[in-house]
């Protein structure tokens, strides 16, 4: 089974609406009327423009929602977009839970789970990947994670 691949734009808003901790179908059907009112206040970023981003998911085909059913991967994502993705998801900001060094993010605290999911969003560009030295002594099982872009 392939998974459904979004570009930037359209992954953010599946990414976005997700913190609104709703069920997968309010969320959805909330999408499909347009009534984002019921969101609005739950999701962490509120000012993003929802319904262009629903607008652009139909005029180049892609299917958020079986992307919000079934999961996906990003077609493309900048070091910026994996910043954001990386706030939507796992609540984790630059300078905060990680550094950024050019196109690589570094020390990342994950969980094995949460690497594994990072990996299916952007492995298509992105290597994510443990940082073997640092995890060695982890117990309570939030691992050191760094993502680089891939070269070749």
């Amino acid at each position: 089974m392939s998974l459904t691949q979004l570009s930037i734009p359209v992954g953010l808003l599946v990414e976005n609406v997700l913190t609104s901790g709703e069920p997968v179908e309010v969320i959805i059907d909330c999408l499909r009327r347009k009534d984002f009112d019921p969101l609005l206040p739950k999701i962490k970023e509120p000012a993003m423009d929802l319904e262009p981003r629903l607008d652009t998911a139909a005029e180049i085909g892609e299917d958020w929602e079986k992307a919000i059913r079934e999961g996906y991967e990003f077609k493309f994502l900048h070091i910026n977009g994996v910043k954001r993705l990386l706030d939507f998801r796992f609540d984790r900001k630059v300078d905060r839970d990680f550094v950024e060094t050019g196109l690589a993010l570094q020390h990342v605290r994950l969980t094995r789970e949460e690497i594994g999911v990072l990996r299916t969003l952007v492995g298509r560009q992105w290597d994510v990947y443990e940082e073997a030295e640092q995890n060695d002594a982890a117990t309570d099982g939030v691992r050191l994670a760094g993502i680089r872009l891939k070269f070749g």
